[in-house]
């Protein structure tokens, strides 16, 4: 493989991993940033993803829309060791807003970025992206060692 070829995948792959991490710890963060309360107001116009803002146990939520049938959904509770995002992505089924009601504290997040969410569900996603830049980093030369004296 010839030095410049060598040079524009390291690139590629630093870019290309470093984004993909980026993305996933920004989505972790998102997830956790939604409105935290026992009571929340979903518009049903796209997908809504429900986290425990408490750890330990499952909580319930009851979802009642102002047409439709009212469902009752369990939220995971937050993970007691690491960032990672944990809870449950609800599609709507019916039509116009609904009241969501829980147990205890949730975080509600609702919109085009909840498709995103199941991403970083998922650790091996963020170690991918790691890798790929370590890997990219190595092909760039980084762990090289080299010395300045014979």
């Amino acid at each position: 493989m010839s030095k410049r070829t060598n040079t524009l995948l390291g690139r590629g792959l630093v870019a290309f991993g470093g984004v993909l991490a980026a993305l996933c710890l920004a989505l972790m963060g998102h997830a956790r940033t939604g409105a935290v309360d026992t009571s929340h107001t979903w518009d049903g116009s796209a997908a809504a993803y429900l986290t425990s803002a408490v750890r330990g146990g499952t909580h319930t939520c009851t979802v009642t829309p102002e047409r439709g049938e009212e469902r009752t959904v369990d939220v995971p509770s937050w993970p007691n060791r690491g960032p990672q995002t944990d809870g449950r992505r609800l599609d709507p089924w019916f039509a116009g807003p609904a009241q969501v009601t829980c147990t205890d504290d949730v975080t509600f997040t609702q919109g085009w970025v909840v498709r995103l969410y199941p991403l970083v569900e998922q650790w091996l996603v963020l170690l991918a992206g790691i890798v790929l830049a370590l890997v990219g980093l190595d092909r760039l030369g980084l762990f090289r060692h080299t010395s300045r004296y014979p």
